[in-house]
């Protein structure tokens, strides 16, 4: 099987938020992000390109994040297409450490940035060891192929979800967000089912995933993870049914974890925290 996490492209660390992550109290998911992009000598650009709000948004994580004690906290201002092909790219990137793309709308995310410039330089930085973190939308844009639209539903319909290319920064991987609280594991399920070559990732709210240079996924937060793999199928007939039928797909593995235990995602399989050691 074909490595899930190419190591040999990403050469940085990840981190994946669920989106509502906590901003007022002990924050430890913005924590964690800060501590991944170098501490207090981070260099963090903010990107609010998903927000309806922008200015906003954006104004309140560099609050949050010199709060923590960042000194260096810049945010991009190109919010359309036009201004991005205006940016002077490594000018914006320049000795930046982490990168963090905020919640709101994937598809904004995509149709401004993909092609652009500024994501094939940040990919290169990426591959070079600058952080990149995202939470809800800006997280769902990492995937080659990211789920856009698609209403909670009793069972996996054919026609359930809308499917377009996010960023390409992590290969093979779907993620969904607000996973548990919205209900939508029949969405990832379906996602999944159209290509089983993707590993579908739900993350619920205040719920995040580090994932290690290594290849391996961690839970931090206070909610869980939904791992779907489909690499076991043995029957689909999501190619079969009309549009707005049912489906069988026969040989998903679903992982549901939390805090403590791991995953492998080169190797499609969790891993159980023992004390400080790991249990295959």
């Amino acid at each position: 099987m074909d490595n899930l996490y190419y190591k040999e492209e990403i050469g940085s660390e990840v981190l994946i938020i669920g989106g509502a992550e906590d901003k007022l109290n002990e924050r430890y998911i913005l924590r964690k992000f800060v501590e991944m992009s170098g501490g207090k000598s981070a260099s963090i650009l903010v990107i609010p390109v998903p927000s309806d709000f922008p200015i906003a948004t954006a104004t309140l994580y560099k609050s949050i994040f010199e709060k923590i004690g960042v000194k260096k906290v810049s945010v991009l201002e190109a919010n359309s297409s036009k201004e991005f092909l205006n940016l002077n790219v490594e000018e914006v990137l320049d000795s930046i450490t982490g990168v963090f793309l905020t919640g709101g709308d994937q598809l904004r995310l995509s149709s401004i940035l993909g092609g652009t410039k500024f994501l094939s330089e940040l990919k290169i930085r990426i591959k070079n060891g600058t952080v990149i973190g995202g939470s809800s939308a800006g997280a769902a844009g990492f995937s080659s192929t990211m789920i856009v639209r698609g209403e909670p539903t009793v069972q996996p319909l054919k026609d359930s979800i809308r499917l377009c290319p996010g960023l390409g920064i992590l290969q093979n991987i779907i993620i969904d967000q607000h996973f548990t609280q919205r209900g939508r594991i029949n969405r990832l399920i379906t996602a999944v089912s159209y290509n089983p070559t993707n590993l579908g990732i739900g993350i619920d709210e205040n719920t995040a995933v580090h994932i290690r240079k290594d290849g391996i996924l961690e839970i931090l937060g206070s909610g869980t993870v939904t791992i779907i793999d489909g690499s076991n199928i043995s029957y689909n007939t999501i190619a079969d049914v009309e549009e707005s039928e049912p489906f069988s797909v026969v040989g998903l593995n679903i992982h549901i974890l939390s805090r403590g235990v791991r995953y492998d995602l080169n190797n499609r399989k969790p891993i159980e925290m023992v004390g400080d050691y790991l249990q295959i």
